[in-house]
């Protein structure tokens, strides 16, 4: 008697769905595992953070957490002899930089309004801010290629080039 060849194809095909079947579900359980693992050194960190006072990096907090940290963002603003300060109205929020670039012919001296004070941003004039070794002014101190300036106010602060006042801009800060 010859074996039914129908019967033992379609039993292969069975086994073989319910295989693959076995292989997605233990997949899925793996990956729900390491999960709570991930969440349990998490937890583990932060108790140990606790008890030792030790607060970790944001380097070491981002790994714990796999979370990217925000950081300030950083906007440019080129200076050039044609067009001044490009863009010229930048809007930003609380603790974001702006880095100026010098691609010039001339001087650059970026400086808060009013000139030739520059005493608007923190109330203090050019001359009693600068050097400015607290960076609290918003003000270069002198000609560069590159100056940024990290706003933790909010406003609309008025700037201009010290060595050419009639070239400026405004940055506007908000929460």
């Amino acid at each position: 008697m010859e074996p039914k060849q129908g019967t033992s194809d379609s039993t292969k095909y069975v086994v073989g769905i319910i295989i693959i079947a076995l292989v997605v579900i233990g997949v899925s359980f793996a990956n729900r595992n390491k999960k709570a693992v991930n969440t349990e050194d998490t937890s583990a960190n932060m108790e140990e953070t606790e008890q030792t006072g030790l607060t970790p990096t944001t380097d070491e907090r981002s790994a714990q957490e796999n979370v990217v940290t925000p950081t300030n963002k950083i906007t440019e603003v080129v200076y050039t002899d044609a067009n001044g300060f490009t863009p010229d109205d930048v809007s930003i929020k609380v603790g974001d930089t702006v880095k100026f670039i010098n691609k010039s012919s001339g001087e650059m001296w970026v400086g808060s309004d009013v000139h030739p004070t520059h005493e608007v941003y923190n109330g203090t004039t050019l001359k009693d801010h600068c050097p400015d070794t607290a960076g609290i002014a918003f003000d270069q101190c002198g000609t560069g290629y590159e100056y940024s300036f990290t706003f933790n106010k909010t406003g609309n602060w008025k700037y201009h080039n010290h060595t050419r006042a009639t070239m400026g801009g405004i940055i506007n800060v908000t929460e």
